[in-house]
């Protein structure tokens, strides 16, 4: 099966604490290497306002999830974000060529 370069964005809940987000980012890395994916790398955005509230929330902790992995990989860690209370929101893409230049200049700057 082909593996794909994928970016996952979450939104956590504002008051969730570093334990809570490092097990989950655990969690994703889990899935990735089970799909014989890896981590490319994950950027905390921190906290930012959002456009429009969502479950009554003004701001949301932002969190960047850069892999590689099979496409069955998406299911399940979309699947394990919709099932926490403390995800807002999240958005799978898959990558182009051009976008994965990008990301990798992008990663290698520090940014």
């Amino acid at each position: 099966m082909a593996v794909n370069h994928y970016e996952t964005v979450y939104i956590a809940d504002p008051g969730i604490s570093e334990a809570k987000l490092g097990e989950l980012n655990n969690k994703i890395s889990d899935i990735v290497k089970r799909f014989q994916g890896t981590v490319n790398g994950a950027e905390d955005w921190g906290s930012r306002r959002l456009g429009y509230k969502i479950n009554k929330q003004t701001t949301g902790h932002y969190v960047r999830v850069h892999y590689t992995a099979e496409p069955g990989a998406i299911s399940e860690i979309e699947r394990t974000l919709q099932l926490r209370d403390d995800i807002l929101k999240q958005l799978t893409i898959r990558l182009e060529e051009n976008e994965r230049r990008t990301n990798e200049k992008r990663t290698d700057e520090g940014r």
